[in-house]
């Protein structure tokens, strides 16, 4: 299949701060690989966005603008609808692609022709802001059975922005982002994805991520989660069936790891149990690595269930309780040798 460009770089853009902004344009116009078009989605914006893009004379930039706001989701899918580009990279716009991004993403790309995805570690502005970041050359390739099994319980990554896609296999499979997923769409497109190619995240780091209130994750955080339970809600019910709101929401807050106050109960290994069976009934995962993924939540919920005041014996006895016999054993000896201060020395 041919390809007019090499790389298309897809950044939706609206009403970001232009000191932003600039930073995260700049970021991309500076990469040592210059070989791609920079495709910019206006989505709606104010006059200062407007006229700091109005400037941009760079060749490789092509602004598209919406005549309203539409959100992210159809922003991104407009971006790779017109995309020319053999990779297609998502850009966001409030955080820096350091310089060698897009090169390093598009010779791991050329050598693996086997991934459909591939993302790269992060680092917060503010902890490596003008530096290239960790550069240790390593990567990674997922285990396509984990991580799908992972996605049971939580996005299992890569950082959207970071993200490089192979635009061939898009193609091919008719994919683009779930547009009934206003936010967290990117949960949605891991899941459609993983059916068509391996995943793999360069662990140099290679952006840096923005944190601020006006963010969509921060200011948004309740539409989000909602959006991310429809995606678990759609895989859960193929092997479930259906499954009520009350289910769903136990489900979310103690899978995620996102709720450090949720605790290990009768209710939540019941329901870990219940997954269990349906999957050997149906055989959608591997039953070997889905005990595993689950082992590792009810572990960490017991470890989050420890208080101050539990005696020593009293930790021991609720490891006991809820993990299984051989694991308990494990468990308990993990903690006497290595997490015995943090875990049940107070």
């Amino acid at each position: 299949m041919y390809f007019e460009k090499k790389i298309s770089i897809v950044m939706p853009v609206y009403n970001t701060s232009v000191l932003f902004l600039k930073e995260a344009v700049s970021s991309i116009l500076g990469q040592s690989f210059d070989e791609f078009e920079f495709i910019i989605i206006d989505d709606g914006s104010a006059a200062p966005v407007r006229d700091y893009l109005d400037s941009l004379e760079d060749p490789r930039i092509r602004i598209i603008r919406n005549e309203k706001n539409l959100g992210i989701t159809k922003s991104l899918n407009t971006g790779f609808r017109t995309a020319k580009g053999k990779y297609i990279a998502r850009m966001d716009s409030d955080d820096i692609s350091l310089p060698g991004r897009l090169q390093k993403q598009y010779t791991f790309m050329e050598r693996h022709p086997d991934v459909i995805i591939c993302g790269t570690e992060t680092e917060a502005i503010g902890s490596a802001e003008g530096k290239q970041g960790n550069l240790s050359g390593k990567y990674r390739i997922e285990d396509t059975e984990e991580y799908r099994i992972k996605m049971l319980f939580e996005n299992p990554g890569p950082f959207h922005p970071t993200a490089f896609f192979r635009h061939e296999k898009l193609l091919e499979h008719g994919i683009l982002y779930d547009e009934s997923l206003y936010y967290a769409q990117d949960y949605g497109m891991w899941e459609t994805i993983s059916h068509y190619g391996n995943v793999a995240v360069l662990e140099d780091v290679l952006f840096l991520r923005r944190k601020h209130e006006n963010q969509i994750s921060t200011a948004h955080r309740a539409r989000q989660i909602q959006c991310d339970k429809m995606t678990q809600r759609k895989l859960l019910s193929e092997l479930l069936g259906s499954v009520t709101e009350e289910e769903m929401d136990l489900h979310y807050v103690h899978s995620t790891g996102a709720f450090r106050d949720a605790k290990i109960t009768p209710e939540v290994v019941q329901w870990y149990e219940r997954i269990l069976k349906a999957n050997d009934r149906s055989r959608i995962y591997n039953k070997r690595k889905l005990k595993k993924r689950i082992l590792i939540i009810e572990r960490r919920l017991v470890e989050q269930s420890f208080t101050k005041e539990m005696s020593k014996l009293d930790k021991l006895r609720l490891v006991f309780k809820y993990l299984p016999f051989p694991y308990a054993v494990r468990e308990t000896k993990e903690i006497a040798l290595l997490k015995f201060r943090s875990l049940i020395s107070d």
